[in-house]
């Protein structure tokens, strides 16, 4: 049986090269593979970028990314459709001669793009049958089977599930599904969900993901090639914005030190992989565990050889100086930390109630061992006052890490939706749940409050990535960097900057830069003079500290 596993194109203002390896659909295909099956992985993501009208729902933050913004302080100056044409997309179809799709829908708010492909799908042939499984699938099960696009949909993990229902779609037996748990169709036009039982325990017993399905140069991080690896699957914790627990289940399930290392062997013996980002949700969860995996991986591997990321974060309550070593040693330069807000009530509010001592300790463990901090915050959160969000900007700043701000985004099923929901805060149309369109407004902030804490979070780690050797160690403040900016008489057209941060000093506001006729003009921007205020009143006379590598490498393309 032909089988097609598709990864859709997104459209957005912005997309993550580096963290699109459609690596759920690699575990799925190597499963389908041992059936015997004849599986194609299409990544549509890939290769092109066009740019497209922002979208009618969206229309509202044209304001807020000015098109063509050449600052060094911009955030997204356009939106894109990242991937192939639909009309290309369409004729692959047309030439496939599938028996069976199924695609990936990782994300709500960019639902509607694989609900396009599945609809080109029958549009080409309404008898083929289309299958829907990711994170969005399992909390919105279904409302994703109230499209007539989709016949059938997997929650929770596919390894087991999928060639189950592949099975009996052989037999004939296409709508004959009680005995499966996580399976979501339609009967006799009622919708049917039968609720996820169990989750693969034994995660050594899979497949390793199907890595010669896909071009292992498409995927590259620092031009090397790069993969996704999980090692684990599930967490115990019950952070009130995330939705792992439900779709992966409240257990932490790991694989063995051993399987890990057998496959990264094969990733890079196989097909000169040399950078792996670690995509677990806790990865350091069992310490004992993730030591013994550093180790192996050093012992094979040595020094040098490798590069190690965990781009999903790392819990810094979960670390100690014996793995920051390990880790530093088997090839992690830089690690990401999971601060989320200085703000102990927000923090219990997300259930997320981490001393911020534990992180001052793990940051200076880290520095011992020269590793680079990017330190993860969430602004946006329903419940956050303006002065919590400014107050862990400035503490941010303070310290020698990089800072990667996240817009909280509403996901559903969990209790910060819900919140959301009963509350009012959540926007009308999914596709206003993204975190680009600053989707929650409350009493106490609003969007224009939003895209100036973004936009100081530009500043600041650009700053960082500015300093030279004798700034290094005590810092420079802001008041020192005004002094140092009003002297300047540089008119080169490299040092703009300096005259940006002049203008956000002296007159509270942010200016992009347009280029009209070969010349670069300033353009007074939106500001909220109030955050701009709150932040200054905090951080004046706080000195900014160094912090290694490019503060762009914290946002993404856009």
């Amino acid at each position: 049986m032909k089988i097609i596993l598709i990864q859709p194109p997104i459209e957005d203002f912005y997309h993550t090269p580096i963290r699109i390896q459609p690596i759920g659909l690699l575990y799925l295909a190597a499963s389908l593979r041992g059936e015997g099956h004849e599986v194609e992985i299409w990544d549509l993501r890939l290769k092109k970028k066009s740019s497209i009208p922002v979208p009618q729902e969206l229309s509202y933050l044209s304001s807020f990314y000015p098109f063509g913004d050449q600052s060094p302080f911009k955030l997204y100056s356009g939106y894109y459709h990242f991937g192939l044409e639909w009309d290309e997309i369409k004729k692959k179809i047309e030439e496939s001669r599938a028996d069976l799709f199924g695609i990936s829908s990782l994300f709500t708010p960019y639902h509607q793009e694989a609900l396009r492909v599945a609809q080109l799908i029958k549009e080409v042939n309404p008898r083929i049958k289309v299958v829907m499984g990711g994170s969005h699938i399992s909390v919105d099960p279904a409302g994703v089977l109230r499209s007539p696009f989709v016949d059938l949909v997997v929650l929770g993990e596919g390894e087991e599930r999928f060639p189950i229902l592949i099975r009996k779609y052989e037999k004939g037996e296409f709508h004959r599904w009680n005995g499966i748990d996580g399976i979501g169709y339609r009967r006799d036009g009622e919708i049917q969900i039968n609720p996820l039982g169990s989750y693969i325990e034994n995660l050594d017993s899979l497949r390793f993901p199907a890595r010669d399905l896909i071009s292992p140069d498409s995927y590259r991080i620092h031009r090397k090639r790069a993969t996704m690896i999980i090692t684990s699957r599930g967490c115990p914790h019950r952070c009130a914005y995330c939705s792992t627990p439900i779709v992966m289940g409240s257990i932490f399930r790991s694989r063995s030190p051993e399987n890990i290392l057998d496959e990264m062997k094969e990733c890079y013996q196989r097909y000169g992989i040399e950078v792996f980002d670690i995509e677990d949700d806790n990865l350091t969860f069992d310490l004992k565990r993730a030591k013994s995996l550093m180790r192996l991986i050093l012992g094979h591997f040595g020094e040098g050889r490798l590069e190690l990321f965990a781009m999903n974060g790392l819990s810094y309550a979960s670390l100690d100086r014996e793995l920051l070593e390990l880790m530093k040693k088997a090839g992690f330069q830089t690690i990401n930390l999971s601060f989320v807000s200085l703000s102990h009530s927000s923090k219990e509010r997300l259930n997320r109630p981490k001393p911020k001592e534990e992180f001052e300790e793990i940051l200076r463990e880290a520095e011992r061992v020269h590793l680079n901090v990017v330190a993860y915050a969430i602004f946006g959160i329903p419940g956050q006052t303006l002065e919590e969000m400014v107050e862990t900007l400035s503490y941010l700043m303070g310290k020698r890490v990089l800072i990667g701000p996240s817009l909280y985004y509403p996901t559903p099923g969990t209790p910060l939706f819900h919140y959301c929901k009963e509350n009012r805060f959540l926007p009308p149309s999914p596709i206003q749940w993204r975190s680009t369109a600053m989707p929650i407004e409350t009493e106490e902030f609003d969007r224009l409050d939003l895209i100036t804490l973004l936009r100081l979070v530009r500043a600041i780690n650009f700053i960082k990535g500015k300093m030279d050797k004798e700034e290094m160690e005590e810092g420079v403040t802001w008041r020192d960097l005004y002094q140092s900016l009003k002297s300047s008489t540089s008119r080169n057209r490299d040092e703009i900057w300096k005259r940006l941060l002049l203008s956000l000093i002296e007159e509270g506001v942010f200016f992009s830069l347009r280029k009209e006729n070969d010349e670069l003009i300033f353009v007074r921007e939106r500001t909220s003079k109030k955050v701009v205020h709150f932040f200054f009143d905090q951080a004046f006379e706080k000195p900014i500290l160094k912090a290694h590598g490019n503060g762009k490498e914290i946002l993404t393309e856009g």
